[in-house]
């Protein structure tokens, strides 16, 4: 178990560190320093996204496999309720009086994008209730990285029922599947549901099964034997690299705009010609274009990041264990613990941080200082904070099952 720990430790750890400078971009102001990290924008912040929801779903099953009534759905719901809402809350008021109640004081670089449609009161309130990614598009607009909790609210919603009523991995994976499809109905019917459910839902659901499995002792192994999967696991790298040199979020080919050629030997294939052979791809599926060019991105998506979780969990089971040093160790679980509150607070304090250092007017010092001191600072409040945080949630816990069964408590915090 102090393996697993300390393998977990690492992984968000990873994960978080992916995020960070994937959106550190915003609040540099060296322009070397931005085209270098804008390079990597989104695509590292989708993996350690999807790296933090394939571990909340495996992590979930590890801790709550066994859903048999309407009871312990219920008694789930209240113990995910503690765990997330009280520093999110916090959050969304710090995110409201940064961006923008004193917005205009604060003269950091960074503009909240569509700042008063998201800050309406009736925006804060759907967003304090979780439910943004629920109502997104037609009924709510999701704040830049607060979207992630709604997501999380979604995916904790959805679970308990599927556990509860699949008694085998097969079962999971259909229930998955007719949720997912399900979804995608209502959101094309009624427009919501935010788009990231679709992306990410499989990887939560896919930490689920991978969980099950070990829980089994059935390893899981990539079937890199098969020549297919040999094949695709040899060519998403190179169209990662070309993704990321293209700065396209779907199919590198698809938008006209982009100067693409590839010279066959007997005719010039053009970005345009891509675009009219996919046009007529969706007219013969009976769909149009952007549907099809969504469903091309998801599903790139999807398997780019069901490889590098899976990648990154066997590395971390194999080799993060307890031989590290007492030093590294301690790094893993320290910024782990951190994880959850940097997550939240990234964006405010960098532009707090940009603000009060506006009397310097060198580009690279200010960088080299967010980079330095900034980072490592926020790192080290948000441990803090999380510190006290379970402190007063075991307190809390204490005194409210004082006499009790221990069962509750155990049940609270597993």
């Amino acid at each position: 178990m102090k393996n697993k720990i300390i393998a977990f430790d690492f992984l968000r750890a990873l994960a978080i560190i992916m995020i960070i400078p994937a959106h550190l971009s915003n609040y540099l102001f060296s322009s070397y320093g931005k085209l270098m990290l804008y390079a990597f924008d989104p695509y590292f912040a989708n993996m350690g996204l999807g790296l933090f929801i394939f571990m909340s779903g495996y992590l979930l099953y590890y801790n709550n496999h066994s859903i048999r009534s309407l009871e312990d759905v219920f008694d789930f719901y209240k113990k995910r309720l503690l765990r997330i809402f009280p520093l999110y809350w916090a959050a969304l008021a710090v995110f409201v009086m940064v961006f923008f109640v004193f917005a205009s004081r604060l003269d950091s670089g960074f503009v909240f994008p569509d700042s008063e449609n998201v800050f309406s009161p009736y925006n804060v309130l759907v967003h304090f209730l979780g439910l943004q990614i629920l109502l997104a598009p037609a009924y709510a607009a999701p704040m830049l990285t607060l979207y992630f909790v709604g997501l999380i609210v979604i995916f904790y919603a959805i679970y308990p029922f599927i556990i509860m009523y699949s008694k085998s991995t097969e079962q999971i994976l259909i229930s998955s599947f007719v949720v997912y499809f399900c979804s995608f109905l209502i959101s094309k019917t009624f427009n919501i549901i935010d788009h990231r459910f679709f992306m990410f839902f499989l990887v939560f659901m896919f930490g689920v099964l991978t969980c099950r499995e070990r829980l089994s002792e059935k390893a899981l192994k990539l079937p890199g034997k098969i020549p297919f999967v040999r094949l695709l696991l040899a060519i998403l790298p190179v169209i990662f690299v070309l993704v990321i040199v293209l700065g396209l979020r779907s199919s590198m080919f698809l938008d006209p705009r982009i100067s693409v050629t590839i010279d066959t030997g007997s005719a010039i294939i053009g970005s345009s010609t891509v675009g009219s052979i996919m046009s007529s791809i969706a007219g013969l599926m009976g769909i149009n274009l952007s549907l099809l060019e969504f469903i091309i991105n998801l599903a790139l998506l999807n398997i780019f990041i069901l490889i590098f979780c899976i990648s990154e969990y066997s590395l971390a089971t194999r080799y993060v264990n307890d031989k590290l040093s007492g030093t590294l160790s301690s790094f893993f679980t320290n910024i782990a613990t951190s994880s959850y509150c940097v997550y939240l607070f990234h964006r405010p304090f960098f532009t707090l941080w940009n603000s009060g250092t506006n009397f310097i007017s060198s580009p690279i010092l200010r960088d080299a200082l967010m980079l330095f001191v900034a980072i490592p600072l926020l790192f080290f409040i948000s441990y803090n904070i999380q510190k006290i945080e379970l402190n007063m949630k075991t307190n809390f816990s204490a005194r409210k099952y004082s006499g009790k069964r221990s069962y509750h408590k155990d049940l609270l915090f597993s």
